[in-house]
């Protein structure tokens, strides 16, 4: 019987919980993932940035052992990337950077760490709002970029959005509006370990964005086993009521809504990805993609992902979330920065305002919990699901709409609320109804 020693190797190397560890990097080129299916039926690969020149492929030692066994070709991300990542800030330059704007609008930031990364870095994170020291009834919105350290691209644009907001607030309208109604939620970096490595992963090797329960794989969402920046993620999701946000990479230029993990279709694929063409449209190069129609793409129709962020944000959380890739060169000249906040710009404040395309409710009492029944009634009359709820407080982003909630607490009693869903509107502090 002849065995193939290069699977074998990568395959007995995966831990637990399906993750691979990333030691080897390569662009296989000229063709389709099918090429390396015994791979990623083992599991021992990850896949990523399919496109009509070829796809990255990443695995343990013995990866490219095995390519060259079957005459593949493909290049060393690894040597290719080593030579091009320079002239970034480094993380204490990031976290003075964000320290000074946290202490120069005081009134609307606030700057902490969620947690600690494997060599010990604070995972930061700018809440931008109002009134930045309460937690006040409004609707919750994140962005969360650079779970892959190389894909630098979002890190800048986070600081540079930050930076515009403190300027402007105040003076621009739109930007006012914005923050006096909402508290916003900005981490520039879930894996600031493999940026300073220069490395897709983190200081483990494993690559972050296959490392949250997954919504075939698993059956609840527990942080055990996982790496620390995803219990830091986990923890911090659950201690708050995000109904909307996106996580940022780089390699393409693209929107990618869920689902990743199946193609089935989303509960919600219309409004998702009506969601997503309105961040691409407002990109011009986005916009006008030759691969992906309207800058815009499903998950899984593009490739499979285990143990994204994206699905498990919905699937568990109920907290609406999109892909954005900004950059086709992962690392870019950092002169070109400016450039691509300036492509961005719009469509970052627009995708936070879609926030407010939603309806909520919040009881006076601490503590209520329970379930609601949501009834769609115009423009049609569908059922729209049963969602939990706890810490006395629900919101959720649904489409242009009047809709029936059924509020049941776990002490029994019930509540019927109807509201009204508007598109292109900030209301005061959310649309939340406010409940004894």
């Amino acid at each position: 019987m002849k065995i193939n020693v290069a699977l074998v190797l990568l395959t007995l190397s995966l831990p637990c919980m399906a993750t691979v560890k990333i030691e080897e990097e390569v662009f296989v080129t000229g063709q389709r993932p099918e090429i390396v299916k015994e791979l990623i039926d083992s599991g021992s690969v990850e896949v990523d940035h399919v496109s009509s020149e070829g796809f990255e492929l990443y695995g343990s030692k013995g990866l490219k052992t095995y390519l060259d066994q079957k005459n593949i070709f493909y290049f060393d991300m690894k040597l290719m990337n080593k030579k091009m990542m320079a002239d970034y800030p480094s993380y204490t330059q990031i976290t003075t950077s964000l320290q000074e704007l946290a202490q120069r609008y005081p009134k609307i930031m606030r700057l902490f760490s969620i947690g600690k990364t494997v060599k010990g870095r604070s995972l930061w994170m700018m809440k931008i709002s109002d009134n930045v020291n309460l937690d006040e009834i409004e609707p919750e919105f994140k962005y969360i970029s650079s779970m892959h350290g190389d894909e630098i691209t979002g890190r800048e644009l986070m600081i540079n959005l930050i930076q515009e907001i403190g300027q402007k607030y105040g003076s621009d309208t739109e930007i006012t509006n914005l923050i006096n109604n909402t508290e916003i939620y900005v981490m520039p970096s879930m894996n600031p370990d493999g940026s300073e490595l220069r490395q897709r992963a983190n200081a483990n090797g494993t690559d972050l964005n296959r490392n949250f329960p997954d919504i075939l794989r698993d059956r609840d969402s527990t942080s055990i086993g996982r790496e620390v920046e995803n219990q830091a993620v986990m923890k911090f999701q659950a201690e708050r009521h995000f109904a909307l946000s996106a996580n940022f990479h780089g390699g393409v230029i693209v929107a990618n809504y869920p689902w990743d993990s199946t193609y089935d279709r989303h509960p919600l694929d219309a409004f998702v990805k009506e969601l997503s063409i309105g961040y691409a449209e407002l990109n011009p190069e986005m916009r006008n993609s030759s691969e992906f129609p309207l800058g815009v793409t499903n998950g899984a129709d593009w490739y499979v992902v285990k143990g994204g962020m994206q699905d498990w944000s919905y699937f568990w959380h109920q907290d609406l979330q999109i892909t954005v890739e900004l950059s086709y060169a992962k690392w870019p000249s950092y002169n070109d920065i400016p450039d691509f906040y300036a492509n961005n710009r719009d469509s970052l404040i627009f995708y936070m305002k879609q926030v407010h395309r939603g309806a909520g409710f919040k009881f006076a009492k601490t503590n209520a919990e329970g379930v609601v029944s949501i009834t769609q009634i115009s423009p049609e009359k569908k059922d729209f699901g049963n969602y939990a709820f706890s810490s006395s407080e629900f919101y959720k982003v649904m489409p242009e709409g009047k809709y029936r909630f059924s509020i049941k607490e776990k002490n029994g009693s019930v509540k019927d609320l109807e509201v009204e869903v508007r598109k292109d509107e900030i209301g005061s502090n959310g649309n939340f109804a406010l409940l004894n």
